[in-house]
């Protein structure tokens, strides 16, 4: 495409790119686009309204609330949706710099995290980015040391927080895009924070990027197709980790000694690809290897934690435990309710009753009023059918729920006794008291992995 590229040409290409985000047995969906207010975002929004896409097309606008103009641009990008009359839903975020990410970093998780609670369920997120963005992302991650992964880059399409997004303009330029955006007379927002050379992504696009077009005017159609290349590479190193991995590529924890058994490279494959598939931010690559070292530990009683931003890897009884991190536990004071209808809700997951045919909670103890509570220390359970009284520190160790895990048990209280410990156990006095009424079934859930 050169520079005078008619508009139908433009459409034309644009209007391929969304059918090829689509199954050819699908029918046409809806489309949402990611809605800053600038150059990018605009000419997509445009050019999905001239295509007679408007009836099922939104603008989703995020305020990151990082600038004092920042409600004036989402008031903008409001007006500029009714103008072309499309629908416009925004969310206003926070952007936590707490977290270990990095603003850029923060920011974009944030992003889409609100994108897909504005998101209809049959609707697939477009966002506008380009042959540039390609460019900058795959320089980016090349100056940080990625691997195969992280050199696929920009995605043509790709699910994010649970959220399929098509990114359709990936085949066009920044020029090609600002040329259309003028033939078309268009407005559009400029976030001052775009040129602020701090950030890495606006130091390449302003001093790096334009000198290696200059040099090599082809280089982001390069890029592209290096990118291209790597995705395909990964998506082999994935096939293999799957193998390597074989049941526990899928389970809640990885046997270390099928880790043990490969040589360092595909370990270190097996374990980038467990911590993605479990929707966790990959370790550098020194945390990597610390991670590698931890499955050499081989003390029965050793109780290995490896942590870095956003993760942790934990390892107990030859098991190796990839999770998001466990908040400290915090002193507890008072209970909280439970009863059928009214679910109990915390960090440590959701408890729920449901009426059930078998053993379970007698419905006079329901009836009578339950609380939930946790663990303080030299509780004893007489689990049902199981004989005699026993600490729960013991019941814990012999069903090999992981020690981090132990002091998140919700506890569910009749009075000073224990009728059930979470969903595991419930106490033997239950037989007596079921004499009529239901069973009550209790239900954990939304809580990391126990064994």
């Amino acid at each position: 495409m050169g520079g005078s590229q008619p508009q139908e040409s433009f459409l034309n290409e644009l209007q391929d790119k969304l059918a090829a985000l689509v199954p050819d047995d699908e029918a046409a969906p809806r489309w949402a686009v990611a809605f800053s207010g600038g150059v990018d975002s605009t000419v997509l929004l445009t050019s999905l309204v001239r295509l007679g896409m408007s009836p099922r097309l939104a603008a989703l606008h995020i305020d990151h609330a990082t600038h004092p103009a920042s409600g004036d641009w989402a008031d903008d990008c409001r007006r500029a949706a009714a103008a072309l009359g499309v629908e416009f839903r925004s969310k206003r975020v926070s952007v936590d710099t707490s977290s270990g990410l990095g603003f850029e970093a923060a920011a974009r998780q944030a992003r889409y995290a609100a994108l897909g609670e504005l998101l209809a369920p049959d609707e697939i997120l477009l966002t506008a980015h380009h042959a540039d963005d390609q460019l900058e992302t795959l320089l980016l991650r090349m100056l940080r040391g990625t691997g195969v992964t992280g050199l696929g880059a920009i995605a043509p399409l790709r699910r994010l927080a649970g959220v399929s997004v098509g990114r359709p303009l990936l085949g066009f330029s920044r020029e090609q895009i600002l040329e259309q955006a003028e033939r078309w007379g268009l407005d559009w927002l400029e976030d001052p924070g775009n040129a602020d050379p701090i950030h890495d992504r606006n130091f390449l696009r302003a001093e790096i990027v334009p000198r290696l077009k200059e040099r090599w005017p082809a280089v982001s159609i390069t890029a592209a197709r290096l990118a291209g290349n790597m995705r395909e590479a990964d998506g082999l190193l994935e096939e293999l980790a799957t193998v390597d991995l074989g049941q526990d590529a899928a389970a809640a924890s990885i046997d270390r000694e099928r880790l043990r058994m490969l040589v360092p490279a595909r370990q270190r494959n097996a374990l980038r690809f467990a911590i993605r598939r479990r929707g966790l931010p990959v370790p550098s690559a020194t945390q990597l290897e610390e991670l590698r070292r931890s499955l050499t530990v081989t003390r029965p009683d050793a109780r290995t934690l490896v942590t870095w931003p956003g993760a942790e890897a934990r390892v107990y009884r030859d098991r190796l435990y990839l999770i998001a991190p466990l908040a400290p536990l915090q002193p507890r004071s008072g209970a909280a309710q439970l009863a059928p209808g009214e679910p109990w809700e915390g960090a440590e997951g959701r408890l729920a009753l449901a009426p059930g045919d078998g053993p379970g909670l007698p419905d006079a103890w329901v009836r009578a009023g339950l609380e939930v509570r946790f663990r303080r220390g030299g509780e004893r359970l007489k689990p049902l059918n199981r004989g005699r009284s026993r600490p729960l520190k013991s019941l814990f160790q012999e069903a090999g729920i992981v020690p981090w895990m132990r002091g998140r048990v919700p506890l569910i209280y009749r009075g000073d006794m224990i009728a059930a410990v979470g969903d595991l156990w419930i106490n033997d006095a239950a037989r007596d008291a079921a004499t009529r009424g239901n069973w009550w079934q209790v239900a954990w859930t939304d809580h990391p992995p126990i064994h």
